[in-house]
């Protein structure tokens, strides 16, 4: 191609006219941006969007959720918490977002119980709480207790030495107290023998793995609470049951004699496990308490439910089975223990935790659930595996929040890089030294057969 005057004046106006619509294409983009949001969340487990219990529990709030900022006039941070809180108002009907200077506001702050600056607080009809950040979890559990309606009490039986929601020690049920406050059910200690009437407001009512036996009084208020329709979670532990044989058979239910051992060796090494008598559980049956869990779980010195469980009256469904090379040992658990069906011992898989659930003439589901033990709810195990998960999913299913039942976030498992000294020379010799020398010399070679066109 011959070059005139002629044609250099028409690639500048091509090149012009590419610089023009390149721009115009720009100014297009950025004009849709603002007008239309579309964002795609490609990290693991969704991440750095709303997880799909939280939106679940969003799209199960019917009334109008309300963000209120108390933040200083700073327009970027505005538009950051405009961005992070962006996903919750796609997610529900009715969300909404404000900010509030504290500084100019006081007596606004004040109505929110605002301390500092940065504080977030949520509203839902005549409720609030206050958050200090704006991690999903945090959010989630205010919403959670405002979702909840009425002073609910999740109530724990005292007085035969059962588990404590106050007790701080391993053996104690601390910190799923904790979970179960965040949540917004209130955690209320109360001994029969001193309130005979169980509480109106119980929304759960928990026997913790009692040590001493039931007066006959007690144990009769107890079954009345469950001929009248309450909810129950009772954690039985291995062996007598302690004055309770009227509420096993007002339930329909019996357990195995002796403790659930499991013999599989290889899967006890990969978790860490010693102990026989403490059991992984890797099998969940058909119930939104455990629909959504993916991991283990641990049930130390447990006793298994006989089957079938709840009899013409109850609909009864199991939640966690032991593997099949477990059984009920009814000997000591000392030494070299193997199983012997002379002896009693029971077979596995096992039920080792169930639901039972039935219609009332009024329309409302009566729902109780059982385990054979407390101690995997407590202070030294509900921090393994999905533990915690379970307990909290069993007390909200229980209190009939069942948007709230797998309400926990799932972490990543991909958010560390382990590289080993190898590696990471190879990385930064690729980077530092390879790749520039490469750009260089192919950037001579085309720089070379340009100049050599030109000739």
């Amino acid at each position: 191609m011959q070059i005139t005057r002629t044609t250099r004046w028409q690639l500048r106006l091509n090149s012009l006219a590419f610089v023009g619509l390149f721009l115009v294409a720009i100014g297009l983009l950025a004009w849709l941006s603002q007008h239309y949001d579309f964002a795609q969340d490609w990290t693991y487990n969704h991440r750095n969007s709303l997880a799909p219990v939280t939106r679940k529990l969003i799209a199960g709030i019917h009334k109008p959720i309300r963000f209120i900022a108390f933040v200083s006039d700073d327009a970027a941070l505005h538009e950051r918490i405009r961005r992070q809180l962006a996903p919750y108002r796609r997610a529900g009907h009715d969300v909404s977002l404000s900010f509030v200077n504290p500084d100019l506001a006081p007596k606004q702050a004040q109505k929110f119980g605002i301390s500092h600056s940065g504080q977030m607080a949520i509203e839902i009809g005549d409720r609030h709480r206050v958050v200090d950040n704006l991690s999903q979890q945090g959010i989630a559990n205010a919403l959670m207790q405002l979702s909840r309606t009425g002073n609910r009490w999740a109530v724990f039986l005292e007085g035969q030495k059962e588990r404590s929601p106050l007790d701080t020690t391993s053996s104690g049920l601390s910190r799923l107290a904790a979970r179960l406050e965040q949540t917004g059910l209130h955690v209320q200690p109360i001994n029969l023998l001193r309130t005979p009437q169980i509480p109106e407001n119980t929304a759960v009512l928990v026997i913790a793995g009692p040590q001493t036996d039931f007066t006959s009084g007690e144990a009769d208020a107890v079954v009345r609470y469950v001929e009248h329709g309450g909810d129950l979670l009772w954690l039985h532990d291995p062996g007598s049951l302690h004055g309770l044989a009227p509420l096993a058979k007002a339930l329909d239910l019996s357990f195995v004699p002796g403790t659930v051992v499991d013999a599989n060796p290889e899967l006890r090494a990969m978790i860490g496990i010693q102990n026989p008598a403490v059991v992984p559980v890797l099998d969940y049956g058909p119930s939104p308490i455990t629909e959504h869990l993916r991991i283990q779980t641990l049930m130390p010195f447990t006793s298994a439910i006989a089957q079938p469980a709840g009899g013409k009256t109850w609909q009864g469904t199991p939640l966690l089975d032991s593997l099949p090379k477990s059984w009920s040992e009814t000997g000591p658990l000392k030494g070299d223990v193997k199983y012997d069906a002379a002896r009693g011992d029971t077979l596995g898989p096992l039920v080792l935790g169930e639901t039972l659930s039935r219609k009332r003439g009024d329309g409302h589901e009566q729902r109780i659930a059982v385990f054979g033990t407390s101690a995997f709810a407590s202070n030294a195990f509900i921090g393994l595996g999905a533990n915690l998960d379970l307990a909290t999913g069993t007390v909200n299913w229980l209190s009939h929040d069942d948007s709230l039942v797998q309400i926990h976030l799932p972490a990543a498992p991909d958010i560390r890089l382990t590289l080993s000294r190898t590696e990471a020379y190879a990385i930064a010799a690729g980077f530092l030294i390879v790749l520039p020398i490469g750009l260089l010399l192919l950037g001579t070679l085309v720089w070379m057969r340009r100049r050599r066109s030109a000739r």
